[in-house]
């Protein structure tokens, strides 16, 4: 398994590196190693994102919704939803664009299609994960639109960032379009367990290094540990600690991928108790020991830098 490394906001939503305020619009393209298991693990981020994909199969995740991705299909993910996304196919290649970008790059804030349009449908609970597939003939137009956006950008002609631009307002309109029921019908669904969650999961980015209780993860949302249990398994079903040794293993692929501390010093960094433990844990992880999974990134590294 590869663990996708996300740069954290001090809110612990991504920060979006590439994304540059005076042109606000990143597409992301991702051709995963073959034959590791590729994990981007639970986030959110206030840009909307757009998934197509080209080659194999991609899973995308949110604490209501599953949505499987073949090729030349793909996903929109609203903004500040939590979600997960993974390759369950690792012997299979696969390649796959993602654009984002935020819903200042078509309107301005509380202007007329910022109101009528881009805020019911960016604020809409029910609205979290939503399949674009070629038999619907609205989801159909969104797909060639993220085409066309990404040939804009690959042919960088004069013009392509204002045309970008206006092909997205469009692009956002199908949305609209396309969701029109779910954003006038229905009630809105409750948004305490998520923002528990997050505050939660916050908690946990932030002191991951710690030796941690259930009261302390139940604390940082205000509830209590049985409230906070049963909050993890409704919407993401595992347990906080499972989510804990997950992120805690994520972080220590970071610092073997680009750091020379030992493996007991990363143990320490990341909260194990022993070094002995933290190679258990990541081997049931990663299905490799701490220092394959070192020399694994360094030659991968070098062979991308060929």
């Amino acid at each position: 398994m590869f663990l996708e490394e996300l740069k954290m906001s001090d809110h612990k939503e991504e920060e979006i590196f590439e994304m540059k305020s005076e042109y606000p619009y990143v597409i992301r393209k991702i051709t995963p190693s073959l034959g590791r298991t590729y994990l981007v693990p639970w986030h959110w981020h206030q840009e909307v994102e757009f998934v197509v994909v080209h080659q194999g199969v991609l899973e995308y995740f949110a604490p209501d919704k599953r949505v499987c991705i073949q090729p030349g299909e793909g996903v929109f993910v609203n903004a500040n939803v939590l979600h997960q996304l993974w390759t369950p196919k690792p012997l299979t290649p696969i390649k796959y664009d993602v654009h984002m970008f935020p819903k200042e790059f078509i309107a301005s804030p509380k202007s007329l299609i910022d109101t009528k349009y881009l805020t019911p449908l960016l604020k809409c609970s029910r609205i979290t994960l939503v399949a674009l597939q070629l038999q619907n003939p609205v989801q159909k137009r969104i797909l060639e639109k993220l085409g066309k956006l990404t040939a804009l950008e690959r042919e960088g002609a004069f013009g392509y960032e204002v045309q970008s631009r206006n092909l997205s307002a469009e692009l956002m309109l199908d949305l609209y379009e396309d969701q029109k029921e779910s954003i006038f019908t229905g009630k809105e669904l409750n948004y305490n367990s998520e923002s528990r969650l997050k505050a939660m999961l916050l908690f946990i980015q932030e002191h991951y290094a710690e030796e941690l209780a259930l009261k302390d993860i139940a604390d940082a949302a205000h509830i209590s540990e049985r409230e906070c249990l049963r909050c993890f398994q409704k919407m993401l079903r595992i347990t906080p600690f499972a989510y804990l040794k997950s992120y805690r293993v994520q972080v220590a692929c970071g610092l073997l991928s680009f750091t020379k501390d030992s493996i007991m010093t990363i143990a320490m960094k990341t909260g194990f108790s022993s070094s002995s433990y933290f190679g258990k844990t990541f081997r049931r992880h990663m299905n490799c020991t701490p220092n394959e999974y070192r020399k694994n990134s360094q030659k991968q590294r070098e062979e991308t830098a060929w």
